[in-house]
């Protein structure tokens, strides 16, 4: 039985090469294991525009702890559709040396066509050399004119309150694709419905004028009880209710007095019920209020949800009508 041997002759290698190509190697790993800075950007807003309007981001630029360079910032749009008159993009500031949150904005015109639309934002540090890069997609489309109604924040400020107080938040009407008008603010609802729920007020006025590109904003009000008083004309009745009711029961008496007085009688019987018929309908708002105020109204602890509407003063809009809703909770006093 025989035996074949194979010999292999293998070049030599210089060991000052395998060195270099070793350190290389090295350098290569901790440079992909360690970037010197990362860029990230949030989702654009609004994600969808009309031509000629604009969007946002805020840009998260990350360094490395050891990281001392200077990042530079460029954008760029682009389309596999579209290539004229494509939307502008920027961001502020064009440079950062450390962490920060730069803002991207984009910018379209009156005549860039709908369509999708890329973003690419790239942050370069030349003296290392290195790059990071984030991308975005902007949609622009021909929109409906319509508005929205927001609330911020959406638990009214301070909370929770104690019966008495009251509590704060800001609304915010934002048109959308061209929209411009007069919306009126209301509070649509009330939950739960109990006796002295809160009630609500806007100021400077529950009317507000909406202008294209902008989101005027009004103040809600929410205003808890610890009493509600009787109006002052209802005293007659509560102090007096016999005197009251003993005058209008005397009243038949009266009239057959004044009949069984010949012609002067019937003349003052006719002054008599002028005065009576005034004196009722002067009484009859203190009937009213004493009903509705019988006992003070507590405003009860509870957590309670407004629904806000706004409605366009014309019925302008695909919707005319746009809601919101905010809460507000009350405890019972320390």
């Amino acid at each position: 039985m025989s035996s074949r041997h194979f010999m292999v002759n293998f070049r030599q290698v210089p060991r000052t090469t395998i060195v270099l190509s070793l350190l290389l190697l090295a350098l290569a790993a901790s440079s992909a294991a360690q970037a010197p800075f990362t860029l990230t950007a949030a989702q654009l807003q609004p994600s969808s525009v009309d031509p000629g309007g604009s969007a946002n981001s805020i840009l998260t630029l990350t360094t490395g702890a050891t990281f001392s360079g200077t990042v530079d910032f460029t954008c760029t749009v682009t389309s596999t559709q579209i290539t004229t008159d494509l939307p502008a993009c920027s961001v502020s500031p064009s440079s950062e040396t450390a962490s920060s949150l730069p803002s991207l904005t984009i910018t379209t015109s009156g005549s860039t066509p709908p369509g999708t639309y890329q973003v690419l934002v790239t942050g370069t540090d030349s003296s290392i050399p290195s790059t990071a890069s984030a991308t975005l997609e902007l949609n622009v489309a021909d929109l409906a004119e319509d508005y929205t109604l927001t609330v911020f924040p959406t638990t009214a400020i301070p909370s929770p309150i104690v019966p008495g107080d009251i509590a704060t938040t800001t609304v915010t009407v934002a048109p959308i694709g061209g929209y411009s008008g007069t919306v009126t603010l209301s509070c649509l609802s009330v939950t739960p419905v109990v006796t002295g729920s809160p009630v609500c007020s806007f100021t400077p006025s529950a009317t507000v004028k909406v202008a294209t590109g902008q989101a005027p904003t009004a103040t809600l009000t929410l205003t808890t009880f610890t009493t509600v008083s009787n109006p002052p004309n209802s005293l007659i009745i509560r102090s007096h209710p016999r005197l009251f009711y003993a005058l209008w029961l005397a009243m038949p008496l009266v009239f057959v007095g004044f009949g069984a007085a010949g012609k002067r009688g019937k003349k003052l019987l006719g002054i008599f019920l002028l005065i009576s018929v005034a004196g009722g309908l002067f009484l009859l708002p203190a009937c009213s209020g004493n009903s509705n105020n019988a006992a003070n109204q507590i405003t009860p602890n509870n957590t309670y949800t407004f629904t806000l509407s706004g409605s366009d003063l014309k019925g302008l809009g695909p919707s005319s009508t746009s809601t919101a809703t905010v809460m507000l909770t009350v405890t019972a006093a320390k």
